[in-house]
């Protein structure tokens, strides 16, 4: 396994290396590429209506033509039927419009075992702990009795794997089942020989029975759950990964149905996953031996280098004419920093950041992709409708969405819509349209990066870095923190005169744990002591990274923010503290876009942020002179008189 990881390094290596000297870049030649600003395509919703073959091509193409493009699912690893007319209609617009972007959207964590069973080996899931048989099994019973039936739930796809003499799993002659019911006394019922596979018979305890991690259906009226990759399974074969890289190439190789794609985009790709599940206590088994141990942790800590694994594969069988990117919007989410041309952020910031509290993490996130990225580098924003965490899912309020808008076009990221707000159509929200009928690119290039902008008197206050030992250090022109426990790296601390919005910038460079090749991006964390739901994150590599840290409402008097990271050591330069708030605006040709995602409201001059004159503001004509109010968490779109 050793060797073969250090094989695999190396040609990772050997492919960052011509990555960095542009030897695998080049931009497509597609509208959302050019320099023109809002840049906006469909996030799925043209699916529906494209499977349905009562509707024409050239009805559905009209409907959906007006961004510049659109991501969806083309194939039938979660919602079966898509690969039959949807994807018909979604090659034929590709081949008449050239021009705009067309992703496949795809399920990067699991599928349904119904899509193209044969292309895996069972190994290739992830299971849980399992039991073993207490009886003697013929290839036709469907009732057996086990050591625990309480490792199962009802309706739990299982696998039934014989045991060889040596007491080892047999995977290569596993068998697919599911689990119907559960009886007294650990008797269990079963369904038996799915998915192709044989039923065989097995002596008395020679059969090891196990379930699937796996998550709900998701297509309507389906009932056959998805079962999640195994990314710690890198054999010498390639493993698991390489087996998906070759099952994607049936589809987006040179010549295969789905080749005049742009690229894809892997939904709910993890950088790593957790040893428990919330639907049960039994532990993951992700060295699939049969048995919970600390080999399970060592496996886990592989599952990191399984999905670089693949997704260094796929971009090296795609080339650089294709787009990969993943789900981006988490800690746990994607560090293919260098292999991926960016990331899609769903409900941005985060997904359980309704209120945009961590505004400064959605930044640091986006930000760093784009100086790290595959050339050309692209990510998108998805604003949709809000997950509740019981069920269900709300509009977000009006200036949260235009706050959501702005922070995209700070980040160069595109927009993709996906809900309809106060009944405006996905394709016509004021931000994309300047208050005309249709989307146009109004503002137009532009003319500066992000900036910011200080509120008041935005005073500089005396900090202290402590160490882990609750040591103060001494502060050079950069200070050295190592880990110590946990992810712990130590703290700041400061004092605040009056109760305050608060400022943190910082240059921050990392090194990585020994686990991980030396060019792995770490995760870093400032945590008020006081204000835990504040945690604000970026991610830190080998070069210095400028990061950002709002923090709304600290507290008067004494104030600590804590430092987490899971690098070795983290190296910080030029930390400045500023208490009070401040305005992040961006200028474009045409146009000025500005922020407020404190928690204050803001009056400014916008003469002092710009000489242009205004003609409306957010689609009303400007009259007023002098300041202008700008409320907590609200985002201003400008539109210069010419």
């Amino acid at each position: 396994m050793k060797k073969s990881l250090n094989i695999y390094t190396f040609a990772v290596a050997i492919f960052l290396l011509l990555v960095s000297l542009g030897a695998l870049s080049d931009t497509p030649a597609l509208t959302v590429f050019n320099e023109q600003y809002p840049k906006a395509i469909y996030f799925r919703n043209a699916e529906n209506s494209a499977a349905n073959p009562n509707i024409s091509y050239q009805k559905w193409a009209k409907r959906w033509s007006k961004l510049d493009g659109m991501v969806v699912k083309a194939l039938d690893e979660e919602i079966p039927g898509r690969s039959k007319e949807a994807q018909r209609k979604f090659i034929q617009y590709k081949k008449d419009n050239p021009s705009k972007l067309m992703l496949l959207h795809f399920n990067g964590n699991a599928r349904d075992p119904n899509f193209d069973f044969d292309a895996f080996k069972a190994e290739d899931w992830t299971y849980f702990v399992g039991t073993h048989s207490t009886s003697p099994i013929t290839a036709s019973d469907t009732r057996f009795s086990v050591v625990d039936s309480n490792v199962f739930r009802d309706a739990d796809d299982l696998a039934l794997v014989p045991l060889k003499d040596s007491g080892d799993l047999d995977w290569r002659n596993a068998e697919q089942v599911k689990l119907v019911s559960i009886d007294k006394n650990n008797i269990i019922n079963v369904k038996r020989g799915l998915f192709g596979s044989k039923s065989t018979s097995h002596k008395m305890g020679k059969a090891y029975l196990v379930a699937h991690v796996s998550q709900p259906a998701i297509a309507p009226g389906s009932q056959q759950a998805l079962w999640r990759y195994n990314f710690t399974n890198i054999a010498n074969d390639g493993g698991m990964p390489i087996r998906l890289t070759n099952n994607l190439l049936q589809y987006l190789g040179k010549g295969k149905s789905l080749s005049v794609f742009d690229g894809v985009e892997f939904d709910v790709l993890a950088d790593i996953r957790g040893l428990k599940h919330h639907s049960r206590q039994t532990p993951i088994d992700y060295n699939f031996d049969g048995k919970a141990s600390d080999e399970d942790r060592v496996f886990q800590q592989q599952y990191s280098h399984g999905v670089e694994r693949f997704l260094a594969s796929l971009r090296n069988n795609l080339g650089d004419g294709k787009l990969i990117l993943a789900d981006g919007n988490e800690p746990n989410q994607q560090r293919a920093f260098g292999i991926l041309n960016g990331i899609e952020s769903e409900t941005w910031p985060s997904h359980w950041d309704p209120e945009i509290e961590t505004w400064s993490s959605g930044m640091n996130r986006h930000l760093y992709w784009n100086e790290h990225s595959y050339s050309p580098s692209f990510s998108y924003i998805k604003i949709g409708e809000l997950p509740q965490k019981n069920g269900g899912s709300k509009a977000p309020s009006e200036n949260a969405r235009r706050l959501r808008v702005a922070a995209a076009l700070f980040m160069d990221a595109t927009i993709a819509p996906a809900y309809r707000p106060l009944g405006k159509k996905l394709d016509n929200w004021s931000e994309f349209t300047d208050g005309k009928k249709h989307y146009r690119s109004w503002l137009g290039k532009a003319v500066s990066d992000v900036k910011y902008f200080p509120v008041g008197s935005a005073t500089s206050i005396k900090a202290i870095i402590v160490n882990p030992l609750d040591t103060v250090v001494k502060q050079t022109e950069s200070t050295i923190l190592k880990q110590h426990h946990g992810q712990s790296f130590g703290h700041i601390r400061f004092t605040l005169p009056e109760a305050s919005d608060v400022v943190v910038t910082m240059n921050v460079k990392s090194n990585p744990k020994s686990d991980f090749k030396p060019n792995r991006v770490s995760y870093m964390a400032l945590t008020p002591s006081k204000k835990r739901a504040q945690k604000n994150m970026t991610w830190t590599g080998d070069e210095d990274f400028k990061a950002r840290f709002y923090f709304k409402k600290l507290a008067a008097g004494s104030n600590t923010i804590h430092i987490t990271s899971d690098a070795e050591t983290l190296t910080m330069s030029n930390l400045d503290i500023k208490s009070n708030a401040e305005l992040v605006y961006r200028e474009f040709e045409y146009g000025l876009v500005i922020a407020n995602p404190f928690s204050q409201r803001v009056s400014v001059a916008i003469s002092d942020i710009s000489s242009r004159r205004i003609h409306t503001i957010n689609d009303k004509l400007f009259k007023l002179k002098g300041t202008v109010d700008i409320n907590p968490k609200e985002a201003l779109f400008v539109r210069f008189k010419p």
